[in-house]
């Protein structure tokens, strides 16, 4: 199941980061290597051997070998109502190996593939024995997932004979960092002093105040050449406030705020948060007395967090390029191209290239990709017209090369994904004038209301056939907006069921408000990693809304004892 969430740090990177806290223990050394050199050399002569004597009986040496290492270094650190609550620190090696058996026409890969990993030292002869042992499993693994693959063409009906990796150039490249430096002090006092804001609203039952700081570098070397020491920036860095309640029926009601950034300098002011905690709090006071909305399907303005999320979910993971290959993958644009899919007054670009929009850093940008591929800005869709894919180094028909869009957490093999996604549209209307042409639409259709979806919660979204193909969206605020009189209601317990292809061309119309939403992670087969939207909001002639799952609980009997004076 695809699915993309705001930074989740309790449930996925926290889990990650304490599991190689654990593991990274037990390594010999401490410290980061002082050349590059410490780690590519034994990197270069595993290789050599492997590709050279690596055989067994009547099964020759691997065709292709790829070894990467990422080097991370961070802190978490929570605190809730001025207290701090975990500090949790993590230093990592994470070694991967990428071992490919056959040709580049038939090989042992798939979209199931995963490559080998493993927690690793980063000095020579330990880092050797290591690249040893993993490499040995990667082949015995490849050689065995080619004979299997071989023997199903015997009995599967194939259209297409595709080759299984592309030739692209190699590419060599190297870019200094910094060695991480992290001021805990600092960190420390900054999630206490925000998280005492919270103190002001008793109603708050729950508040937690969330800061990440990272440091990471990828080592990437391939059996054709490729060669590089680049930073890694798969884990951004990040502050978020999470604050929950419950209103007098029970219902549990929550809302957030998270900010992220390239380095700490990027980082707002004490004094600049006041007024983030004070609007956080009105809202999810409004939201403790909003009423519940029951199931309806009406039209709705989506607001730009929400737009972008849509198509991430909806259109996004459907153009990644190895889900046209995969029988199993619901391939709903597979041979599509060329062909409207989309209203003609929009376009689909996904551009990693780009590293800023309006002065804020995008954390979906990277110059050279996992496998060693440029980045590309690439156009995907067209005035409604379906022009390309997120194409990693696995061939589609009519696309024998990778676009840079190759992507991986560090213990995975890349596949093709999204990165700085953005929507534009022609002709746009003012927010103003979008408003309106939903209250004529309400209007002429006899509806009472619709509604203003603001924020998500992230999405989910199946892509293998044996699940219906629809899309599950929560949305941060919903505010019903009345057919006669324009008033906006904040409402409660929904959230958004769509199928993707309907929804999409139930677009009829977008605002000239182009807004950044950055704080999203994107899981798929390939791991987390970093995404970026840029989208206008949009005005959808029908969306269903559904009630949120329920867990009914009496509020506190007591009041908090922060509304106490003593």
């Amino acid at each position: 199941m695809r699915s993309f969430r705001r930074n989740k740090h309790k449930f996925l990177l926290l889990l990650l980061i304490v599991s190689e806290f654990f593991l990274a223990s037990a390594l010999k050394s401490a410290t980061f290597p002082a050349t590059e050199e410490a780690i590519f050399s034994p990197m270069e002569r595993e290789m050599s051997r492997s590709l050279k004597d690596l055989k067994e009986g009547d099964f020759g040496p691997p065709y292709f070998i790829a070894y990467r290492m990422i080097l991370s270094r961070g802190i978490y650190i929570s605190a809730s109502f001025g207290g701090i609550l975990s500090e949790n620190k993590y230093q990592s090696q994470t070694l991967f190996a990428e071992v490919r058996y056959g040709s580049k026409d038939l090989d042992n890969t798939s979209i199931q593939y995963r490559g080998w990993s493993t927690q690793a030292p980063k000095t020579g002869k330990e880092l050797r024995e290591n690249l040893w042992i993993l490499t040995d499993k990667a082949y015995k693994d490849a050689v065995a997932s080619y004979l299997e693959k071989k023997a199903k063409r015997v009995t599967e009906f194939r259209k297409e004979n595709l080759p299984d990796f592309t030739v692209d150039p190699s590419t060599q490249a190297y870019e200094p960092q910094n060695p991480p430096d992290f001021n805990d002090a600092w960190a420390r006092s900054l999630v206490k002093d925000i998280s005492r804001l919270l103190r002001a609203y008793p109603y708050i039952y729950h508040g937690v105040v969330t800061l990440h700081l990272g440091w990471s570098r990828r080592y990437l070397l391939t059996s054709e050449g490729t060669k590089i020491a680049t930073p890694y920036g798969n884990l951004p860095d990040s502050l978020s406030v999470e604050i929950n309640s419950r209103a007098k029926d029970g219902l549990r009601v929550s809302d957030y705020r998270e900010w992220v950034f390239k380095n700490t300098q990027d980082v707002p002011s004490r004094k600049d948060w006041a007024p983030s905690i004070q609007n956080l709090a009105r809202e999810l006071k409004e939201l403790r007395d909003a009423p519940l909305q029951t199931p309806i399907a009406a039209p709705a303005i989506l607001d730009p967090e929400m737009t972008g999320v849509l198509f991430h979910e909806a259109l996004g993971h459907k153009l990644e390029g190895e889900r046209q290959r995969d029988p199993q993958q619901g391939q709903i644009f597979k041979g599509m191209v060329g062909k409207k899919i989309i209203p003609s007054f929009i376009s689909v670009i996904d551009d990693p290239t780009l590293s800023f929009f309006k002065g804020v850093p995008l954390h979906g940008h990277y110059e050279i990709d996992d496998e060693g591929v440029p980045a590309q800005r690439v156009v995907l869709v067209r005035n409604g017209v379906l022009k390309n894919f997120l194409m990693s180094r696995w061939p589609l028909k009519d696309f024998s090369h990778s676009n840079g869009h190759g992507r991986a957490s560090s213990d995975l093999r890349p596949l093709g994904r999204m990165a700085n996604l953005m929507i534009e549209v022609k002709n746009p209307l003012t927010p103003a004038a979008l408003k309106n042409k939903l209250l004529k639409l309400l209007r002429l259709e006899d509806k009472p209301y619709g509604f203003i979806l603001v924020g998500a919660y992230g999405g989910d979204n199946p892509s293998d056939r044996s699940q219906a193909q629809t899309l599950q969206l929560r949305p941060r605020l919903v505010y019903r907006i009345s057919a006669k009189s324009g008033k906006e209601t904040l409402v409660r317990g929904v959230k958004i069921v769509v199928t993707p292809l309907v929804v999409l061309n139930r677009i009829l119309a977008a605002s000239n408000d182009e807004t950044l939403s950055n704080p999203y992670f994107c899981g798929a087969e390939s791991g987390w990693v970093p995404v970026d939207q840029i989208a206008p909001s949009v005005l959808v002639s029908e969306v269903e809304l559904e009630r949120l799952p329920e867990n009914r609980l009496r509020p506190p009997i007591l009041p908090s004892p922060l509304a106490k004076k003593n």
